[in-house]
């Protein structure tokens, strides 16, 4: 008889993002990633969240980081947590490429403690010993984790699909998850994002030839928006590109960092003369450019929101041009991306968007990709892992199809803890989780919003603009802003109107499409954080309210 493993989600299940995933032996403990979720509207002045880690306590008796993958929301909480606990952690050479540049930034101390590993090799930390596993997934460099503790076995899918045909060539490992069949697995911990989709998920190769279809047709240039994190997409603009005469450019600090990382790691192969630096492209002919930008999601201040907006003044969509939003639309960020397609349009543009053209496939695994993970590694039990709850229940109701019990697989939120042990999986009680606000690289409590504000506008101050538009969103009055405790007193008024010249401006060029109140409280918002932040770096709180009249 084996001694009972218990797994403690403090983040990822039930959301999407702030994956953290505790595996612990008696007094011993590993990580599975640590990851970040950017902040909404409804967090103001908060760059972004990280899983509430106090569960862990005083450092010692976590041995070890195992991550994935290198997306954000399995990777950014890493420079918080290193900060305390000095532990070494584990990813293939791209992982931890891309984790190297956010410690950098962050806690460049600790870039000691990163420790490279190939697919398919092994690494110890006390009690645990842990096989990394490729894996096909919309970053480089991902992997499954097979874990051994005390005689229990946990295979950990990570973030997958199981592509057969995929860019790089190198599919998902099945030999070796089989092998993990043969010898037994008590315990699949398993992606749950597309669970709900049948059949598998299509190959990333759809993409390319999608695009080689569509980009003869281009006759202006050609702009490619996409996560940075996804290199087997720009290798695929890369070479459609190439095959009509065109040469790429990038725009975008995260991709220009990523793809750096990637070519030097060898998993970005433009052949020579493919790619051309942002600045020699500005002279260049229309039809004989696309770009490679951030911004599919509309995130405000990113590449595509700049360009859309005016304010790259070397990057300018013109009549002609054709523009690609070559990612899913993520549930909250809809009503935003529609904005922005209706503005690529409004500048003359044709937009191509996944709900119209074949420009995306997910890099999550459907039913039938989960399933045949299932038959290959035949687990005693399912834990579904990564996904809001409707995704989690999927997962479960599929399980539940191929004749898990409840004791051998059910639906786990953050602080269940959940006990492995002879007589399947079931939870074990709870522990305390949360969410921490990190801002300027500075965390707070976020269980309690009043008091996080309050910390806030004592340490910053508060941006107040209030202005009216009309039911049609027409602007009526103001915009008018107000300060407190930002600046000292006999500054202030002259600092309000330099922060009204500045919505002003984004009056003038945002007034011919109407937006609604609540859009224009977004705009204003923006506009003051950046206008505050470019005058002595300074970041209050910033509150717009637009009444309609």
């Amino acid at each position: 008889m084996s001694a009972p493993v218990r797994l403690v989600p403090l983040g990822g299940l039930g959301e999407i993002g702030l994956n953290a995933l505790v595996i612990e032996a008696g007094d011993e403990r590993i990580l599975v990633d640590c990851g970040l979720m950017f902040a909404q509207d409804h967090h103001p002045g908060v760059d972004y969240l990280i899983p509430d880690l106090s569960y862990l306590g005083s450092p010692g008796r976590l041995r070890a980081v195992l991550l994935t993958h290198g997306h954000e929301d399995h990777i950014g909480g890493l420079p918080h947590l290193l900060r305390r606990h000095r532990v070494p952690v584990y990813g293939t050479a791209m992982t931890l490429g891309l984790v190297r540049e956010r410690l950098a930034e962050h806690a460049p101390t600790t870039t000691s403690l990163l420790q490279s590993v190939a697919p398919g090799a092994w690494v110890e930390a006390g009690p645990f010993r842990a096989q990394f596993i490729r894996i096909t997934h919309s970053t480089a460099g991902a992997c499954a984790l097979g874990i051994e503790v005390h005689g229990r076995r946990i295979v950990h899918t990570g973030d997958f699909k199981l592509d057969p045909t995929p860019v790089d060539a190198m599919p998902t490992d099945e030999a070796a998850l089989a092998r993990w069949g043969d010898g037994g697995v008590d315990l699949l911990c398993c992606d749950s994002t597309n669970a709900h989709r049948p059949g598998p998920t299509p190959s990333e190769r759809l993409v390319g030839e999608a695009l080689h279809r569509l980009l003869p047709d281009v006759e202006g240039r050609a702009w490619v928006a996409t996560f940075a994190s996804n290199v087997h997409r720009v290798q695929q603009v890369i070479e459609a590109s190439r095959a009509v005469g065109r040469r790429v450019t990038l725009l975008g600090r995260a991709m220009v960092r990523t793809t750096r990382i990637a070519r030097s790691l060898g998993h970005l192969r433009p052949a020579p003369g493919d790619l051309v630096p942002e600045p020699r492209s500005r002279g260049m002919p229309r039809d004989s450019l696309t770009v490679v930008l951030t911004g599919s999601q509309a995130e405000p201040g990113s590449a595509l929101w700049r360009v859309t907006r005016g304010l790259e003044p070397h990057h300018r969509i013109l009549p002609g041009d054709h523009v690609f939003l070559s990612s899913r639309l993520i549930p909250g960020n809809e009503r935003a991306i529609y904005r922005q397609i209706d503005r690529c349009i409004r500048l003359g543009a044709r937009v191509h968007y996944e709900e119209v053209s074949e420009i995306h496939v997910s890099g999550h695994a459907s039913a039938a990709d989960a399933r045949r993970v299932v038959e290959l590694t035949r687990p005693r039990c399912v834990l579904p892992v990564h996904g809001e709850l409707r995704h989690l229940q999927a997962l479960v109701d599929r399980a539940r199809g191929l004749g898990y019990p409840p004791h051998r697989c059910f639906r786990a939120e953050n602080g269940v803890v959940v006990r492995l042990d002879d007589q399947g999986i079931r939870p074990d009680g709870t522990v305390p989780t949360g969410r921490l606000y990190v801002e300027a690289g500075t965390e707070g409590d976020v269980a309690d919003g009043a008091l996080a504000d309050r910390r806030r506008l004592g340490r910053a101050g508060l941006v107040l603009a209030v202005a009216a538009v009309d039911p049609a969103g027409a602007l009526v009055w103001g915009p008018r802003v107000e300060l407190r405790g930002v600046v000292p007193d006999d500054q202030a008024s002259r600092e309000a109107r330099e922060a009204e010249e500045e919505l002003a401006r984004v009056v003038r060029r945002e007034a011919p499409e109407a937006p609604s109140a609540e859009d224009w409280e977004t705009l204003f918002t923006v506009a003051l954080r950046r206008h505050f932040r470019r005058r002595g770096n300074r970041r209050p709180v910033v509150v717009a309210t637009v009444a309609e009249v």
